[in-house]
């Protein structure tokens, strides 16, 4: 497995790998960020764009149905590409094929060493950081860690729909009932260490 599935403790990687200054996005892994939209915080988009290819983006999948950035992507960093795998938030978990589409275009992207992918949607809540959790399942990221990966590095990341893409990675992989209830023990346990975390925190 590429993930690490060490314990739960409060370490985070976040801080030592670096952070974006102008856009809303934070880096779980080398190869993953995860944050809301481009136009959102202090920066134009261009701004955003310029100081993200420089931390070495290759790849935007963007998590939202109710706009596209593909042309603005287009216009300000050609070498950036750009994917639209949207869903209706709060409809996260049952739009049909979004998983399937999103975390395809991650594997291609990812499949290059040195490539760099964000996923997004409006807020970096719910769609963007589900997806992401999907992306690290797919590359063998144990369920609680992976959770937790995005979770210490985005603090605001909910990811309201990891338990669907868990039952989507489970079905796709044709786990068996007993890493099935193993996988579902796992993320549990993380929902609840990022709920003592956060009473810590307030």
């Amino acid at each position: 497995l590429e993930g690490n599935a060490g314990g739960m403790d409060d370490q985070s990687g976040s801080g030592e790998l670096g952070q974006p200054v102008w856009a809303t996005a934070h880096r779980v892994t080398e190869f993953l960020y995860v944050g809301g939209s481009l136009h959102s915080g202090d920066a134009d988009p261009g701004r955003v764009l310029t100081e993200l290819r420089s931390q070495g983006w290759t790849h935007i999948l963007d998590c939202r149905t109710e706009t596209s950035d593909e042309a603005m992507v287009r216009r300000l960093a050609p070498d950036i590409e750009y994917h639209q795998a949207g869903t209706e938030d709060e409809a996260g978990g049952t739009a049909e094929g979004w998983f399937d589409s999103g975390v395809a275009f991650a594997r291609d992207a990812l499949d290059a060493p040195g490539n760099v992918l964000l996923a997004h949607c409006a807020l970096g809540q719910a769609r963007g950081p589900s997806m992401a959790y999907a992306v690290l399942l797919d590359k063998g990221y144990e369920p609680g860690e992976a959770l937790l990966l995005i979770t210490r590095a985005r603090p605001e990341a909910k990811a309201s729909y990891a338990e669907h893409a868990l039952d989507w990675h489970l079905n796709r992989t044709g786990a068996t009932q007993q890493e099935r209830a193993e996988a579902f023990d796992s993320l549990r346990a993380a929902r609840g260490h990022m709920r003592e975390l956060q009473r810590r925190r307030y």
